[in-house]
């Protein structure tokens, strides 16, 4: 039997709002116990509980994670959890509200203006807000520290060195070049010689990892919990008409994510791979299911400092293409108000690639 949740108090704060809700929406599950819903969510039954709490807003992996074990849907959290963390970056002042918008209005993960060294580390933790990352998670991506370091570096307990701060930014997506070399110029004004150090290390950056641009990370595995969810659907054999539907969605947004990040590099795609660049694309825009092996060449490129994560994503995609192929050919029985789907190549696409692909050299 689960153990009964903490009442919460009967406020109108939103963030006690929130965790309100997620409480509903477990009791809505059939009040399934903690250690369940963590071998569900890979997440500990200490971060579960205190998601609903209502004292401190969890991260967007946590969220996910809690409502994808109680059998919902994160996007229907997402708009909210982003005010609630908009609001909660109120307290950095406008500098950090700021930011945020632009990265999530362009997907340059560039910094503004700072006036001193303080407002650049309060900036770095509103970069590990936007990906939804705690400390932990962080040294999980970008394991050169640990997640005491990060922490100790962040509140300023410990200095800012170039080479933490390339990790920082690596584990929160920032993988364009001139992205990174913006935060560099930054910390070239509160430490000339840390931004020395910070250029030595960019150009000893190889040439493969210098065509991925900046990636909303957290976007990234929300779109991979649904690729993978999806896919677990077809293998309990339960495949209905909008299974089909949720499976080739996260299938053309997780592409879609993949190639910005490309396109974001500016950096002109070697012949052979910008071959493929463009293969995906207009396959993308044909409705149809791309070539497989031009999608594996491509994701190195888009994500090169994840590999762990990079290959759930290239198997994740695989495998949904391989389901997708096989319902287009009607080798699946597909259930539904609207019988058998169509094939891709007779319907428009229900996420359009709108970017214009880079010239192969």
């Amino acid at each position: 039997m689960a153990r009964p949740m903490k009442k919460l108090p009967p406020s109108n704060d939103p963030l006690v709002a929130f965790a309100r809700d997620l409480q509903a929406l477990r009791k809505q599950a059939g009040d399934p116990p903690l250690a369940t819903m963590a071998q569900h969510s890979g997440l500990s039954t200490a971060t579960l509980s205190n998601a609903h709490a209502g004292k401190k807003l969890p991260t967007w992996a946590t969220v996910n994670g809690y409502v994808l074990a109680c059998g919902g849907n994160p996007e229907d959290w997402s708009a909210r959890w982003e005010n609630l963390r908009l609001a909660a970056a109120g307290v950095t002042g406008d500098l950090c509200r700021e930011a945020l918008r632009r990265w999530e209005r362009t997907g340059n993960l560039t910094p503004p203006q700072v006036s001193d060294e303080g407002e650049l580390r309060e900036l770095l933790k509103t970069l590990l807000d936007f990906n939804g990352l705690s400390h932990r998670t962080l040294a999980q991506q970008a394991p050169g520290y640990s997640h005491v370091t990060y922490g100790a570096v962040l509140r300023g307990a410990r200095p800012l060195r170039a080479k933490i701060l390339y990790q920082i930014l690596i584990g929160c997506g920032v993988h364009s070049l001139r992205s990174q070399e913006a935060w560099f110029h930054l910390l070239t004004r509160f430490s000339w010689r840390e931004g020395v150090e910070g250029g030595k290390l960019l150009a000893r950056v190889e040439q493969p990892l210098r065509y991925a641009g900046d990636i909303d990370m957290k976007m990234l595995k929300a779109i991979l919990e649904r690729l993978e969810r999806g896919r677990g659907l077809f293998a309990a054999d339960i495949v209905s008409y909008d299974s089909v539907n949720a499976l080739r969605t996260a299938y053309e947004d997780m592409l879609a994510l993949l190639l910005s990040s490309l396109q974001r590099s500016h950096i002109q795609l070697p012949n052979k791979l910008g071959y493929a660049f463009n293969q995906v694309v207009r396959e993308l825009r044909n409705s149809s299911i791309p070539n497989p092996t031009a999608i594996a060449a491509l994701v190195p490129l888009a994500m090169p400092f994840h590999p762990r994560l990079r290959t759930r994503v290239v198997m994740a995609l695989k495998n949904a293409g391989e389901m997708l192929r096989r319902a287009d050919n009607g080798e699946l029985s597909v259930r539904g108000p609207s019988g058998l789907r169509r094939p891709m190549s007779q319907r428009a696409p229900s996420a359009p690639f709108q970017h214009t692909a880079p010239a192969a050299s």
